[in-house]
């Protein structure tokens, strides 16, 4: 199943070798190692998991040591690339275990051939043989039975027979398992061998639990003794069966199965295309030993309501008679009559096919049958429920693309056209973008008749044209997809009908309040009409807050009316100005926190608003939508989306804004993305200022705090004069912009290297903050003021804050600092000398998955690398110490990345103190000091003077056993930007230097200087 290196835990433990074959490792503890990391899968096992499984009584002294040199001797004899490092420890690439429990129905006969004898046979009664003997047995016994399933739904009882033995043997008091082996056997013919197994399961419930076998299993075997006494079961009026297996509904079909026979009214409801005729007649076919008679009344043929009872009356065979004509002949029956006796005669299941259209009548008429006919059940298919007493409903839902759906276009293809070339990644795109529509799919399959599959994934752009044809055998309702949509939308409202085509401009689903802003009522009963018709889906995208879904199909059906019509301009029009409403309404309280529903209102409506971006960025609703959608990432510390949408900024930007609204929401969004670019170093930073420049020069521009911010900070090169601006605005009676100032202060404060200012500053504003219920803003000045303390060297009291403000700012559900919280605790719990506490806490972000981008996620792997290696450099553990520096640096970060400079820095100086030779320092030093240069370039005035203080540490480090004085000067310089101290091993290369004043403005000319003087230029390698 695959060609890359594997361990073989499926019998004795082995390995793939260097010659490419298999081999057992020499050794218990090699072996129970490979076992313990084929457990863990991809993500592998930390040391310290590594070390409870290998050791769970007596671990080593020095546990590290001693699965390093177990890894060693792994590595010795096994294939390249067979066990990687991670973070936190180790994995292997690939196991024979993982193969088996990801295999699907398709590879189930495959994987089952990965066994080669007793999983852990080879291995010592334990923890981990438990856990793989359990794992091994439950991915052996599911994979039985997929494969069993599949050869019997493929028409190949007699392949499925002996998987089946081996899934009973197994499995021997499953019934379910028993009853699959009793159909293979029935259906391969041998139904004395399926009678034998129920008789055998049954004498096994018997003694084991003393009770009898399930009641489904025991109808199974009444049903096969019937076949034996009698060829025929129910007599079938209408019912079909297929000519090709119906794939992807075996779980609807067993719940139909169940629920059609418990309940007098079953309704299969779903729209149209869902394939839900052809489940009613599988499921008339296998219910077929449960009743008398099953009759099939199609009433697509209905005009109207008075031709239902016609339909169904002809189909039971009551047709109407000739009335008396004689006084003195009894008048013969009446049809309702009639059709009631036909019923009556036996037991019977009656199946009304396709009720939407005349739902009133067939309701009617549903409900007189249930009441009159003791011994009848219904089932309907319909794309709206009848709404009677004791309905169950069954709502199919679409295949999933990436499986059901792509297994039937296969199949459908490859009929259609033997030996056609499929790409599977291009069928489930094809199958994805035709919403896993069974009637969809099968009319997309049939044209490959005609054209290659990238063909027709080019040609859905308009699905209609492309998607006709099909089975000449089908109603003509279903030989087009336009003509599945049109069939539904003919039983709407009008109104109801112009809604639906008017809400398809929203792309990611719409809110009932959405709705009703863009239809211009209370859009209420039309959404219940399009739910009801299965037009609409409704689920909740948070508690209490319904959202309506249409499919992508159904969308498009819409836009195209709109375009036809001549309505999309207007409709578009309309849905922008709800967008506008929408991000001026949610604004306002957004980053102070006041209404913790906005930033979730946000975050559901995220795609949308985005949808409206890339349609044209210039808009005036695109503008209000980037402006929310910036502010939003930023409350959520998610910084690479604002710099994702900074080229639609830029459009945005070029554009004089309409309004004085929109030159607020122009100067807030273009504020927020410049700030991200120039953090992050963006070559697109400097248009995004001379763009910010030319609009907030205007003479409309509202004296806003974006304003003032863009205006005196991003934009001044003095930054005394920013500064001075946010003195004033420190002071502002509007109490959310006071805090806004001191925290934008406190911001400026720190990256000049005045903590203690800083420091000040988050004091005040939290005053503020908390006061007045500012949620966010409070958590955010807290999070800063626990970064302060820890960066001056108050571990405790940096501790003490961060604890407390992780958790309150839980509920918030701002992950990204959240995860910050979490690196500063454990790196505090190191700095107090907790080190197995840190330890665990660096191990859990570094495993830590979050909604952030590559970058952010690169950043986090940093920090908890660098966490790590900072563990191991205070443990002593210098071969481990040296390995997790390497993986720190080795991380693909961006280049300006704050993390990862201040990571570099303390990778050098701790590469010195682990005895590094001086020669081998040398490339690292030149790739710090080259990127601190181009950094403090770009930032200048801006320059973040603690991070940069740490990367002149790490230098001064370096430096200072070839040339003591010139490291003296970068310790000096790195001492006066306030280097950060929360990193060990920056903080002990600091011991000793006496503080210094902060440089002032010119800190950056001052460190290029310092980088280009000749002693540091020339570095430690001379």
């Amino acid at each position: 199943m695959t060609d890359r290196p594997l361990v073989r835990v499926l019998g004795s433990v082995r390995a793939t070798d260097r010659s490419g074959g298999d081999s057992a490792p020499a050794g218990a503890m090699p072996r129970r190692l490979l076992l313990a990391l084929a457990l863990a899968g991809a993500e592998g096992r930390s040391v310290g998991a590594l070390t409870d499984d290998l050791w769970p009584d007596d671990p080593p002294r020095n546990p590290r040591a001693a699965i390093q040199m177990l890894v060693s001797r792994v590595r010795a004899t096994a294939a390249d690339g067979l066990l990687e490092s991670t973070v936190t420890g180790y994995r292997v690439i690939a196991s024979d275990l993982a193969l088996a429990e990801r295999a699907g129905a398709a590879g189930a006969e495959e994987a089952l051939a990965l066994w080669r004898g007793e999983p852990g046979a080879d291995l010592d009664q334990d923890a981990l043989a438990d856990e793989l003997l359990e794992r091994a047995t439950r991915a052996r016994v599911r994979l039985l039975r997929l494969a069993g399933q599949r050869l019997l739904d493929e028409g190949r009882p007699a392949a499925a027979v002996p998987l089946l033995e081996r899934l009973v043997e197994a499995l021997p008091l499953d019934g379910p398992a028993t009853a699959l082996l009793m159909r293979a056997a029935a259906d391969d013919g041998r139904v004395d061998a399926a009678l034998g197994a129920f008789a055998a399961h049954r004498e096994r419930v018997a003694d084991a639990l003393g009770a009898d076998p399930d009641p489904d299993l025991v109808r199974l075997n009444t049903a096969l003794l019937r076949t034996q006494a009698s060829p025929t079961s129910a007599e079938l009026v209408g019912v079909r069966a297929a000519t090709t297996p119906l794939l992807g509904r075996e779980p609807d079909l067993v719940l139909l199965g169940t629920t059609v026979p418990a309940h007098r009214l079953t309704s299969i409801v779903g729209t149209g295309g869902l394939g839900k005729t052809r489940l009613a007649h599988e499921t008339a076919l296998r219910l077929a030993d449960r009743y008398e008679r099953i009759v099939f009344a199609e009433l697509a043929g209905a005009q109207e309501d008075a031709d239902v009872e016609l339909v169904v009356g002809a189909a039971v065979g009551a047709r109407p008679v000739q009335r008396a004509r004689r006084l003195a002949e009894v008048l013969p029956p009446d049809l309702p009559t009639r059709t009631r006796e036909a019923l009556a005669a036996r037991r019977t299941l009656l199946v009304l096919d396709n009720c939407e259209h005349v739902v009133d009548a067939a309701a009617s008429l549903t409900a007189d049958l249930l009441g009159a006919v003791p011994g009848l059940t219904v089932l309907t298919t319909s794309r709206v429920p009848l709404l009677l007493p004791g309905e169950a409903v069954v709502a199919p839902r679409p295949l999933d693309a990436d499986t059901d759906a792509a297994a039937l276009f296969i199949a459908r293809a490859t009929a259609a056209r033997p030996g056609v070339s499929l790409d599977l990644a291009l069928v489930e795109r094809v199958c994805s973008r035709l919403d896993g529509l069974p009637l969809a799919i099968e009319l997309a399959a049939a044209r490959l008749r005609s054209m290659a599959l990238p063909e027709l994934d080019a040609r859905l752009a308009d699905r209609f044209a492309v998607l006709v044809g099909g089975d000449r055998t089908a109603p003509d309702r279903h030989r087009t997809l336009l003509a599945v949509i049109e069939w539904s939308r003919r039983l709407l409202s009008p109104a109801a009908a112009d809604a639906l085509t008017a809400l398809a401009v929203f792309p990611d689903g719409f809110t009932a309040s959405a709705a009703d802003a863009l239809l211009g009522t209370d859009a209420a009963e039309l959404l219940t009409e399009l739910v009801d018709q299965s037009l609409l889906t409704v689920g909740e995208a948070r508690p209490g807050r319904s959202r309506y879904r249409m499919l992508e199909t159904v969308r498009e059906y819409g836009l195209r009316e709109l375009r036809d019509t001549g309505r999309l301009t207007d409709a578009l029009a309309r849905f922008d100005a709800w967008a506008v409403r929408f991000a001026r309404a949610t604004s306002p309280g957004l980053l102070a926190g006041l209404d913790p529903r906005a930033a979730g209102a946000v975050a559901e409506e995220e795609e949308t608003l985005l949808a409206i971006v890339r349609r044209d960025a210039r808009t005036e609703a695109a503008v209000a939508a980037l402006a929310l959608l910036t502010e939003s990432w930023l409350y959520r510390g998610e910084f690479e989306p604002i710099a994702g949408v900074l080229p639609a900024l830029l459009e945005a930007g070029r554009v004089p804004p309409a309004s004085p609204d929109a030159v607020a929401e122009t100067v807030r969004a273009l504020a927020i993305g410049t700030s991200v670019a120039l953090i992050a170093s963006s070559p697109e930073a400097l248009r995004a200022l001379a763009l910010l420049r030319r609009v907030v020069r205007r003479a409309d521009v509202s004296p806003g705090f974006w304003t003032v911010f863009a205006r005196e900070l991003l934009l001044s090169p003095d930054f005394t004069a920013g500064v001075g601006a946010l003195d004033a605005l420190s002071a502002d009676p509007d109490p959310l912009v006071a805090a806004f100032a001191l925290m934008m202060r406190s911001q400026l404060a720190e990256n000049a290297g005045r903590l203690d200012a800083a420091l000040d500053d988050l004091t005040a504003a939290d005053a503020i903050t908390t006061r007045h219920g500012y949620t966010w803003l409070r958590h955010l000045g807290r999070i800063n003021i626990a970064s302060l303390r820890s960066q001056r060297g108050e571990a405790a009291a940096a501790l003490a804050v961060a604890l407390r403000t992780q958790r309150e700012i839980e509920e918030l559900g701002v992950e990204t600092d959240v995860r910050q919280l979490e690196w500063l605790v454990a790196a505090c719990r190191l700095s107090i000398g907790e080190v197995d506490e840190a330890e665990r806490g660096f191990e859990r972000l570094a495993e830590s998955r979050g909604r952030g981008g590559a970058e952010d996620e690169a950043d986090n792997r940093v920090l908890a690398a660098a966490g790590l290696a900072e563990v191991a450099t205070v443990r002593r553990d210098v071969p481990l110490a040296l390995a997790r520096w390497d993986e720190v640096l080795a991380i693909q970060a961006r280049s300006g990345s704050p993390w990862r400079l201040l990571a570099a820095g303390g990778a050098l100086a701790a590469r010195v103190e682990l005895g590094v030779p001086v020669a081998d320092l040398a490339v690292p030093y030149r790739r710090l000091r080259t990127r601190l240069i181009a950094v403090a370039r770009l930032q200048s005035a801006r320059i973040d003077a603690p991070v940069t203080g740490s990367g002149l540490v790490g230098l001064a480090a370096a430096l200072r056993p070839v040339d003591p004085e010139a490291a003296r000067g970068l310790l000096r310089l790195g001492v006066a930007l306030a280097a950060r101290r929360d990193l060990p091993s920056v903080a002990r290369a600091l011991a000793g230097v006496a503080p210094a004043e902060p440089p002032g403005p010119g800190a950056a000319a001052r460190v290029i200087a310092l980088l280009r003087s000749p002693a540091v230029r020339r570095g430690p390698g001379g």
